[in-house]
This record gives structure tokens, C-alpha cells and sequence, in this order.
């Protein structure tokens, strides 16, 4: 009997034990369920409390559409003439000194000497005034933006016979043609459509603001007649757009990226479907493009086929549709540490400063100290620029960061659960592994994609505000518009001249000829005739009274 007693309370023993066990189990459980729900809290909390954008008038939402503001207010057909966060510096090193920055050499300058009365400079007997030098000090006046009409005046002429009769008709009608317009039957000169399409696209003024502004200098430009312009100029830059993604993909590295917009009056698509814009910069040597391409899908079919036959390195995020293009024969896919690095930002702010994810920044960060001090080193001030020799030196450094980073992943995906922001930053990174170790391969690339996310950067500050493109057509417009000003800016000049002077001279210039206009082959002398231009039409102009 006492055996029977002996075997019932084990068993009881043994069940209750269990029964701890499994309770133990399920506290774990919801542990890690109350961890994670908590986690999400704290995620939404923190982007509840980001800076929120600024509230926006009826105005805006209704007439500040960036995209289809060209085909929202164009009432012209389609074929129809117009009649109206570690940034790393790839190749300088510029550095800082103490106090304010001297004015650009390149603004115009008049000197006014103030000096001494001539009672001040009176001196006693027996005595001179010397003059041992001179005080400088320099301030930036504005004159008022202004307008001038240019009048175009053509004599006409008949010829007649000398013994005609009253009434009898002239035998000829002579008047000069002419000079070839970029748009013929507009009021806008080349500086007018520079100054509206550069305010739209470049500095992100709509055109309703801009006809505002024209307003208070009694100039009655519509919004209508600027969409018409701008739709109608797009089309005309296409040539030098072509030979700008010849270059882009003759260099040796790309940056890809994209972001969502929405296209109205898609065909056979609902306005409510998501649109999208395409980035890729590169280049070859200090030529430099970037390049928006509108495409109706996110799909990697369409950055594939516009990559064709294209051999080299392709560095993006971690989008699942770059992996097909990534695997293409030629094309070496590299990925982009800025990501990876964020995802353990995230999760080291959801922690509360707490946990394991600084380690992992700190890791990273090395990757980043070695790139700006080698940068720094083989491309400063006084460095020999030997591309080569800094790859090497490169390589050999950050091999032992990449494995530090790689045994800590490692280590740390076996104690934290992937569902866990820590736990998905570690698993993106491991996933992405193999491509985030490939930059070092090519000296051009950095260790992030972040050349694509400033290129992008214009559209979605926009898009922002302006979410919409009233069509197909607008957004293919806009898409040129924005690769030509960026391209120009990336270059090194200044987008309103280059456009302005591009648009001067694509009536008279040949196809063949097209290489001369663009922005690499261009230096800022040769738009000294365009501001000679202006300086002469200030001074003879005169205003009606």
C-alpha cells in the first residue's frame, strides 16, 4: 500500500511539475507577446510624434498638383502647337575654415570708396597724410526682379511696277523671316520658359504661385500658359535625354531607386492604383546623369529592360524586384548599408537605448569612419586621386570590419526572436549579406545607395504635397524635366542657365551637333553671352509710358 501511495504522488508530482512546465512555457510565450506588442507601441508612438507636414490650404491640395499641373490646367490637345545618416563626399574634400564664407567670385561686384573729407584730412604744419592701406568689407544687394518686352519689328515690302496703275496688284510681298523659336506662336522667350519651368521643378514653386508673382509685376501670365510651355518643351528636350542615358550606362556603376505616385487616367487602370517613378544615376568619369523614367508598375521588368545589355555594378535597396535584375548575366548587384543601418536605428530607439542594437550601429559605423578617412586621404586637398590604389586600400580595411559585423549576426540570430524589430534588422541583414559585402569591389561605389536617395529626394518632397499626375502624358513630361535639371545640377551647373541657354540653341542645332549642349561638354563661360545679354537688354530698355 505504501508503494501504491508512493507511485500516486509521483504521478502527481511528476503532473504537477508539467503542468509548471507548460505554464512556465506559456509566461514565456507571453512575455515575448507582451514584448513585441509593447515594441509596436513604441514604434507607432514614435511615428505618431515625427514631425507631421505643414497643414495646407483648400489652394493648395486643389492648384499645387506638381506632376499634373501641366495637364490639369493645359486645355491644348496632346499634338497641338502651345499657343501660350552619413553622406560620404566620392570625390573632394573641401576643408572648413573659421569664420564666414567669402561671397562667390562669380557674382558682379561695384566698388564704392568711402573716404576721408577733406577736412578730415587736413593735417598740421610740417606734417603728411599717408595712405598705408585700405578696410574692405562686402554685403549682397538684390535688384527687383524685372521684365522687359522684346518687340520684334519686320518691314514688309511689295514690289510694284513703276508705271502701275491705281489699284493694280503688287507682283511680289517681301518681309524677313524669323529667327528660329523654341516654341514659335509663344510670348516666352528662352529666359521666360527657364525662369517658369526651373521655379516649377527645381525650386517647387506651382504655377499658380508663379502667375500670382507675375501679377504683381503687371504681367499677365496665366497658369494655362505655363502648363502649355512646360508640356510643350518637354518633348523637345528628348534628343539630350537620349544621349544623357547613353552615358548612364556606359559607366561603370548605377544607383537605382523608386517611390509611388499616383497617375490619373491610366488606360484600363482605376486612379486609385499606384504609379511609379524610376531613378538611376551614374556615369562615367565626372560625367554624372540622373535619370526619371515613369512606369505604370513596380514590376523589375521595366528597370531590366531599360538596363538591356548593360555590364557592371548595380547598387539599390533591399527590394525584393532587384533581385531578378541582380541575378542577370554581367550585372553585379550590390546592396546598400544605409538600409541595413536603419533597421537597427529603429530598433535601438524602440528599445529605449537599451539592447543589443548599438552594437550593431557601432559596427557599421566602422565601415563608414574607413570610407571618409581613405576618401579623405587618396582625394583631398593634396592627394595624388589614384582610384586604384584606393580600392586596394579599401578592401584590405574593411575585410575585417565585414567579418566583425558578420560573427555578431550570427551570434545574436540565435537569441533574438525574428519577430522582434532587433530580430528583423539582424535578419535583413544576413539576407542582404552577400550583397552588402560587394561594394568594396568597385572603387566608384560607396557603402550605401544613398547617390539615388538625393536624386529621388526632389520627387518625393513634392509628392508630399502634390500626390497626383493628371496623366500619362504629364508624368512622362515631368519625369524629362526633372532628369534634365537634376543632371545639370549634378554637374556642377547652374540649371536655370543651362536650360536657358539649351533652349536657345536647340532651334539651330543638328541632331549631330545635339553632343555640344550637354552639361559635361559645357563650362560656366559659355553662358557669358546670355548674361551679357541681360546686362545690355537692362541698360537699353526703356519702359513704355
Amino acid at each position: 500500500m505504501g508503494d501504491t501511495m508512493t507511485k500516486a504522488s509521483q504521478a502527481r508530482l511528476d503532473e504537477a511539475l508539467g503542468e509548471i512546465a507548460l505554464l512556465r512555457e506559456r509566461v514565456r510565450e507571453l512575455e515575448r507577446a507582451n514584448a513585441l506588442q509593447a515594441e509596436e507601441i513604441r514604434i507607432m508612438r514614435l511615428r505618431e510624434h515625427r514631425r507631421g507636414s505643414e497643414r495646407m490650404s483648400d489652394e493648395d491640395r486643389r492648384q499645387g498638383l506638381l506632376f499634373d499641373e501641366a495637364e490639369l490646367h493645359s486645355c491644348a490637345p496632346a499634338d497641338a502647337v502651345p499657343t501660350e545618416t552619413v553622406r560620404i563626399v566620392k570625390t573632394t574634400y573641401v576643408r572648413r575654415k573659421p569664420g564666414r564664407k567669402p561671397l562667390s567670385s562669380g557674382l558682379s561686384r561695384i566698388e564704392q570708396v568711402i573716404d576721408l573729407s577733406d577736412e578730415e584730412k587736413k593735417v598740421d604744419e610740417g606734417c603728411e597724410l599717408v595712405r598705408i592701406g585700405e578696410e574692405t568689407s562686402e554685403q549682397v544687394h538684390e535688384i527687383p526682379q524685372r521684365y522687359i518686352v522684346l518687340r520684334t519689328v519686320r518691314p514688309k515690302y511689295v514690289v510694284r511696277r513703276r508705271d502701275s496703275e491705281d489699284g493694280e496688284e503688287p507682283t511680289e510681298l517681301r518681309i524677313a523671316g524669323l529667327p528660329p523659336r523654341i516654341l514659335p506662336r509663344s510670348i516666352a522667350t528662352p529666359s521666360l520658359l527657364a525662369s517658369v519651368l526651373i521655379g516649377k521643378f527645381c525650386d517647387g514653386l506651382p504655377f499658380y504661385r508663379q502667375e500670382r508673382i507675375f501679377a504683381r509685376h503687371r504681367l499677365e501670365i496665366s497658369r494655362q500658359d505655363m502648363a502649355n510651355w512646360a508640356m510643350a518643351v518637354a518633348p523637345k528636350l528628348e534628343g539630350l535625354i537620349g544621349l544623357m542615358r547613353l552615358e548612364l550606362l556606359a559607366g561603370s556603376a548605377l544607383h537605382c531607386d523608386e517611390t509611388f505616385f499616383q497617375v490619373m487616367d491610366e488606360p484600363g487602370r482605376s486612379n486609385t492604383t499606384q504609379s511609379y517613378m524610376w531613378v538611376t544615376t551614374g556615369g562615367s568619369g565626372e560625367r554624372r546623369v540622373v535619370l526619371y523614367q515613369y512606369s505604370r508598375t513596380r514590376s523589375s521588368s521595366f528597370v531590366n529592360d531599360f538596363l538591356g545589355s548593360y555590364s557592371g555594378y548595380l547598387q539599390t535597396d533591399g527590394y525584393d524586384g532587384y533581385n531578378a535584375i541582380g541575378e542577370k548575366e554581367g550585372i553585379v548587384h550590390v546592396g546598400c548599408w544605409a538600409h541595413a543601418r536603419r533597421r537597427f536605428v529603429e530598433a535601438h530607439k524602440v528599445s529605449g537605448g537599451e539592447g543589443s542594437a548599438m552594437q550593431a550601429i557601432a559596427l557599421i559605423g566602422k565601415l563608414y569612419e574607413i570610407e571618409e578617412r581613405l576618401r579623405k586621404k587618396h582625394f583631398g586637398e593634396v592627394a595624388a586621386r589614384d582610384v586604384e590604389v584606393f580600392g586596394a586600400e579599401r578592401r584590405q580595411e574593411t575585410g575585417p570590419a565585414l567579418a566583425a559585423i558578420k560573427d555578431w549576426l550570427d551570434a545574436k540570430a540565435q537569441a533574438i526572436p525574428p519577430q522582434m524589430a532587433l530580430g528583423k534588422a539582424i535578419s535583413y541583414a544576413l539576407e542582404q549579406w552577400r550583397r552588402l559585402v560587394r561594394y568594396p569591389e568597385c572603387p566608384v561605389l560607396t557603402p550605401d545607395n544613398n547617390e539615388a536617395e538625393r536624386a529621388i529626394r526632389p520627387f518625393t518632397i513634392g509628392r508630399k504635397n502634390w500626390v497626383i499626375s493628371g496623366s500619362p502624358r504629364g508624368a512622362f513630361a515631368s519625369a524629362t524635366l526633372y532628369s534634365f535639371i537634376e543632371t545639370a545640377k549634378a554637374n556642377g551647373l547652374e540649371p536655370y542657365y543651362y536650360l536657358r541657354h539649351v533652349l536657345t540653341a536647340l532651334p539651330t542645332t543638328a541632331d549631330a551637333a545635339l553632343l555640344g549642349l550637354l552639361p559635361w561638354n559645357l563650362g560656366p563661360k559659355a553662358f557669358d553671352a546670355l548674361t551679357a545679354e541681360d546686362a545690355r537688354l537692362s541698360l537699353d530698355s526703356l519702359p513704355v509710358v
